[in-house]
C-alpha cells in the first residue's frame, strides 16, 4: 500500500486534475464554428479576429481560475487535508478500496441487517419505556384527579357539616 503522503498527494493530484478538467470542459464549450454563427453579420477576419480574443480571454480565465483554485487550496490546506483523512483511514482501516478491504455483498448485506435489526430492537425498547413512562404518568394523573375529587369532597362534607350545626344552634327545623 502506498504510503499516507503519496496517497494525500495522489488525492490532491486527482482533485487538481478534476478541477482542470471541469474548467477546460466549461471554458472550451464555445468553437470557432459558434463564433462563426453567432456573428455572421461580421467579416471572417473579424469573426477570426474575435475568436482569437475569445481563446485569449479564456485562457486567462482558464489561469486566473487554477490560480485561484490553488491559492484557495493552499489557505485551506487541502493537500494536510487529504493527508489527514488517509492517515485516519489507516488507523480506523476504512480504506474501502484496498484489497484486503473488499469483502463480498453478502458480508454487506448480512452486517447491514445485524446493525439495522439491532436499531429496530433499540428503538422498540425506548419506545417500550416511553411507554411505560406514559402509563406511569396517567396513573398518577388519574390519583391526583382523584385526591383533588376526595378533596372537594371532602370540602363538600365539611360544609354540610357546618351547615348542620348551624342549623341545631338555630333550630332551622
Amino acid at each position: 500500500m502506498e504510503s499516507g503522503s503519496q496517497v494525500a498527494s495522489s488525492r490532491y493530484s486527482n482533485l487538481r486534475k478534476s478541477f482542470q478538467l471541469a474548467i477546460r470542459s466549461l471554458l472550451t464549450a464555445f468553437s470557432k464554428e459558434d463564433v462563426d454563427r453567432a456573428f455572421s453579420g461580421f467579416s471572417d477576419a473579424e469573426r477570426d479576429s474575435l475568436y482569437h480574443m475569445f481563446v485569449h480571454v479564456v485562457k486567462s480565465l482558464h489561469t486566473n481560475i487554477e490560480e485561484e483554485f490553488d491559492s484557495i487550496c493552499r489557505e485551506t490546506e487541502v493537500e494536510t487535508i487529504l493527508d489527514r483523512v488517509d492517515q485516519l483511514i489507516e488507523e480506523q482501516n476504512l480504506d474501502v478500496l484496498s484489497a484486503e478491504n473488499r469483502t463480498n455483498i453478502g458480508d454487506v448485506k448480512e452486517k447491514i441487517s445485524r446493525v439495522k435489526k439491532e436499531e429496530i430492537h433499540y428503538l422498540a425498547n425506548l419506545i417500550e419505556k416511553a411507554e411505560e413512562r406514559n402509563n406511569a404518568m396517567r396513573a398518577r394523573i388519574e390519583l391526583l384527579k382523584k385526591r383533588q375529587d376526595l378533596s372537594a369532597t371532602k370540602d363538600a362534607v365539611e360544609k354540610l357539616r357546618s351547615w348542620n350545626s348551624d342549623c341545631e344552634m338555630h333550630d332551622c327545623s
